[in-house]
């Protein structure tokens, strides 16, 4: 590099860092809140007097901290940020391109897969009808960024997703349901409600014994109304926030009529942990 490309780079990198000091001042001053939204691309470079370009370099500076979000889509813009993933209640778009889109990377780690005897809320809720039944129960961690988010409990039916369990458990349930069965996810019924963290959860989620915990319980629903999963997902608390609202992106689920509420029962929890060796 030549003294002219560094004397042209130091003040670019003093404007950056000033314009960080200023919208940093700008948040804490306005009193803005984590999830609100602080205003547009367009609109904070015109506040300031600035380019576009030149406003990014200072919002990548800030995004890379966790203390913004840039959302894409309708109602999208600068949204404030304190490190916790933005989850949207009865949502089909999957976790990993939830956490993609707001700078994270999220993977899963399969624990354990068994076909096992379903329960009375399984024949009921997955509508499996009379005689005897089996589900895929399976168990996965799932990370963010490398650290712990949740533990997800999964019971599938089984007739539906013959062979489910040999396929790649990391990657997201619903495209390996359209990719191997054709089966679409339509329409989902979530419901929250706080829990402590049991030796399990404590363990898994690195977390000490009686903390408190968010947990999802799950229907999700084919276009037709058949019940395609029932489903439990345990966060960290301190990782997650949970809205009912959209969140800014275009949903992937998203659709022009809406479902009938009553071809769809609410979601209740799954039965206690099953033990397996």
């Amino acid at each position: 590099m030549s003294d002219n490309d560094g004397a042209a780079q130091q003040p670019q990198e003093a404007r950056t860092d000033e314009l960080v000091r200023r919208l940093r001042a700008h948040i804490r001053d306005n009193g803005f809140m984590p999830g609100e939204k602080v205003s547009s691309e367009r609109a904070l470079a015109e506040r300031y007097g600035i380019s576009r370009a030149q406003l990014r370099r200072a919002l990548a500076v800030l995004e890379s901290q966790r203390e913004i979000v840039r959302r894409i889509g309708r109602g999208g813009g600068i949204v404030v940020a304190d490190g916790k993933l933005e989850r949207n209640l009865n949502t089909a778009e999957s976790l990993p391109e939830i956490a993609r889109r707001q700078g994270w990377m999220l993977t899963s780690k399969p624990l354990t897969s068994a076909l096992i005897a379903a329960d009375q809320s399984d024949v009921r809720l997955l509508r499996l009808g009379d005689g005897r039944h089996t589900v895929l129960s399976m168990t996965r961690l799932r990370l963010l960024d490398g650290e712990p988010l949740s533990v997800e409990e999964n019971h599938l039916p089984a007739q539906l997703f013959p062979g489910f369990a040999q396929l790649d458990l990391t990657r997201p349930f619903y495209a390996l349901f359209a990719e191997h069965y054709g089966l679409r996810v339509h329409a989902v019924d979530e419901t929250l409600e706080c829990v402590t963290a049991g030796a399990r959860e404590s363990k898994l989620l690195n977390v000490t014994p009686g903390t408190c915990l968010l947990k999802i319980h799950r229907l999700a629903y084919a276009p037709d109304g058949t019940p395609l999963e029932r489903a439990s997902d345990i966060y960290r608390a301190d990782r997650v926030r949970v809205t009912m609202h959209h969140s800014g992106y275009l949903r992937l689920s998203a659709t022009k009529t809406a479902p009938d509420p009553d071809a769809f029962p609410p979601a209740v929890p799954l039965s206690p942990p099953i033990s397996r060796t």
